[in-house]
């Protein structure tokens, strides 16, 4: 219909054009053409035929640019080892204040740096804690004040279990712990009941789980009776220290292992007391043959390796009192796999009066950690400071026994700082510095090549046994 009425529209405007012009050709006046357009006006007006829709163009949407995958997330920890911290009557009268207080803060002021920069720090605590009565050696009571110092420093756990562990007793043993929980430092190897000693101590660092184990290798002959369960002890006799206790440690393990730990920490109290002090002048420990036969030594190396066998990751030994050599160590596991364990065979006295060298000298050791997103924790690197314990600040007028991180203090004299050291003692820090690289990184490394730390590289086989390629080079021989 529409296109009907087109037709029309268009006929009426021709037509309307056409009469419009004869009228205006034979009228010559304008009347004729107004009365065309009104008849135009009446036409019906034309619908304008619409378009067909054009189909439309399809909108490209432009692929999404593949997100990044994320780097896994690093985690890292640090942890710091050192071995005996003992308190002489020598110590206990330097660091006495008045009648019953005690400050052994002055002791680590120089050295807490270096316990704080690890995330996780632990020492053996080689004397009691009591309430009073306090004496050193050979019935080791201490003050309250060394826990706290200890913390203060930057500890995080201490070992209790070792051979002076009931110096004081039963009673000794009780006011140990109740003094290191009033303190809030953390603490593993003697225990209040039986039902204690079978829990495994385990810290958590950084995401890391670790289970401590410490044990000693007897503790002085002291008869423990009914309370033998307040302490592991390794061997059965305490001369020859030929029988060794293979059931407690792998229980111990075993127990350990069972709740899936990153990394199982032995923390042994065991070995050949005094091994190494052959010094300069001659002078030795009348047991010190440096003989690799040495039945003693051989148990003391087979008790190592059966804890590394049974599934320890870590053994920091001490109680020998002198530093040995530390090193990596490749074990076989039962399923084939090859793991990497470490072995610090005797981390030393961290402070002690004990004055005879190298008794004096020490190092902090560190272990770092890591694991990259869900994967393994592995152990990534060992390193170490060498220590050295000063007896005499000639400032105070007196004895201190302060634990002194020995690169960082040759810097000082370097620099012209060194009034709390004597000439002797600067003497000392340089041959220190030669001792325990040459112990620990194989070979002295000259105070003009001195760093921050030193790495340990060191490594071997379990089947290796260290024999005297590997302690022949003790550098006080």
């Amino acid at each position: 219909m529409k296109t009907n009425w087109i037709i029309i529209a268009v006929s009426i405007t021709i037509v309307a054009i056409l009469v419009t012009g004869g009228v205006f050709l034979f009228h010559g006046t304008s009347q004729g053409v107004d009365d065309v357009l009104a008849m135009v006006a009446q036409a019906p007006e034309a619908t304008p035929t619409p378009m067909p829709n054009p189909t439309p163009e399809p909108t490209l949407i432009p692929e999404p640019e593949p997100s990044p995958t994320p780097e896994p997330t690093v985690y890292r920890a640090r942890l710091a080892f050192v071995g005996d911290v003992m308190c002489h009557q020598e110590q206990l009268d330097a660091a006495r204040v008045s009648a019953g207080v005690y400050d052994f803060n002055y002791k680590f002021r120089y050295i807490a740096p270096y316990i704080q920069r690890a995330d996780f720090a632990i020492a053996n605590l080689e004397t009691t804690l009591t309430h009073g009565r306090y004496a050193g050696w050979p019935l080791f009571r201490s003050p309250r004040a060394l826990a706290e110092a200890l913390l203060n420093a930057g500890f995080d756990y201490v070992t209790t279990g070792n051979n002076h562990s009931f110096d004081a007793f039963v009673p000794g043993v009780q006011s140990t712990i109740e003094i290191l929980n009033d303190v809030g430092l953390g603490f593993t190897g003697t225990f209040l009941t039986p039902e204690d000693r079978y829990e495994v101590t385990l810290v958590e660092v950084n995401g890391f789980t670790f289970a401590l184990i410490n044990m000693t290798m007897h503790t002085n002959g002291i008869d423990l009776g009914d309370y033998n369960f307040m302490v592991k002890i390794v061997y059965h006799d305490l001369v020859a220290q030929s029988r060794i206790d293979y059931e407690v440690i792998e229980q111990s393990i075993a127990r350990a292992r069972a709740l899936n730990p990153d990394f199982i920490v032995m923390l042994p109290h065991i070995g050949i007391e005094y091994y190494g002090t052959m010094n300069r002048a001659g002078g030795g420990h009348q047991w010190d043959t440096f003989d690799q036969t040495d039945t003693r030594w051989v148990n003391w190396m087979r008790t190592f390796h059966f804890m590394l066998e049974s599934g320890a990751d870590i053994v920091m030994n001490h109680h020998p009192h002198t530093l040995l050599p530390a090193e990596f160590v490749y074990v076989t596991n039962p399923d084939g796999t090859v793991r990497r364990a470490f072995i610090a065979h005797s981390m030393a006295n961290f402070v002690s009066a004990q004055r005879t060298q190298p008794r004096e000298t020490s190092a902090v050791f560190y272990l770092d950690f890591e694991r990259v997103g869900d994967g393994q924790a592995e152990i990534v690197g060992a390193s170490y400071v060498p220590i050295w314990v000063r007896m005499i600040d000639p400032t105070r007028n007196g004895r201190d026994f302060t634990v002194m991180p020995v690169t960082q203090t040759l810097r000082r004299v370097e620099a012209g700082d060194y009034a709390d050291l004597r000439p002797q003692d600067i003497d000392r820090l340089h041959q220190v510095q030669l001792d325990v690289t040459h112990m620990l990184s194989g070979a002295p490394i000259p105070t003009e090549y001195m760093q921050d730390e030193y790495e340990i590289t060191r490594s071997r086989t379990i089947e290796e046994f260290p024999g005297l390629p590997l302690w022949g080079t003790l550098p006080w021989r």
